[in-house]
């Protein structure tokens, strides 16, 4: 897997990653939908707190809030990996994993901050709708990002770390700076249909 994870085209790291998540946002989803009671989480998240529970008024100031949610993803992903990265994996790289759980809860337990009409069971008609989406953006900011760690964290408890020798830059490949750009414009057009879709309700 970290053979994968760390692979030098952008492509491979991006379908291992989001391959992961995909498995363990399918689980997640099918454990929440069945085990889990309704709205377990909602209004608990971060991203609610900032977003809201009510529709605005116009599409950009639905769409704004959102915005600045997932660009803070983003910058936490790129600190993440500017940091540190243990046996070789950035840290960058469990975040937009953790995105796809949350999100899975979210859909199993009907945990949005403007509800659904009922929990959605686990099927294809996911696809439908723009979390994947946003969350797929997310993890290609994190595998064309992959190179740009500065410490190797030896342990956890006690941490310790080492530095990364010779000092990578803060300098990203072609292929890298296309990956990133692209998560970027992926990333806004999801979270334009995610605001359209609110607004229209």
């Amino acid at each position: 897997m970290k053979k994968y994870l760390c692979h030098e085209r952008l492509y491979v790291r991006f379908l291992t990653l989001y391959g992961l998540g995909l498995v363990l946002f399918t689980l997640a989803w099918t454990l929440s939908y069945l085990f889990l009671p309704e709205g377990i989480i909602r209004g608990r998240t971060g991203g609610a707190m900032l977003v809201g529970d009510e529709a605005a008024d116009s599409f950009i100031a639905e769409w704004l809030p959102i915005v600045a949610v997932n660009l803070f993803g983003v910058s936490m992903i790129i600190l993440s990996n500017r940091i540190y990265r243990y046996k070789g994996i950035p840290l960058g790289y469990p975040v937009p994993l953790v995105f796809l759980i949350m999100y899975a809860v979210c859909l199993g337990t009907n945990s949005f901050s403007i509800p659904l009409p009922e929990r959605m069971a686990p099927s294809i008609a996911v696809f439908g709708r723009t979390g994947l989406y946003e969350i797929a953006a997310l993890t290609l900011v994190s595998v064309s990002t992959y190179s740009i760690n500065l410490y190797e964290v030896t342990r956890f408890i006690p941490a310790t770390y080492t530095t990364v020798i010779p000092k990578p830059k803060f300098s990203l490949t072609l292929e890298q700076w296309i990956g990133l750009v692209l998560a970027i414009v992926i990333l806004l057009a999801a979270n334009a249909r995610e605001a359209y879709m609110i607004v229209t309700l």
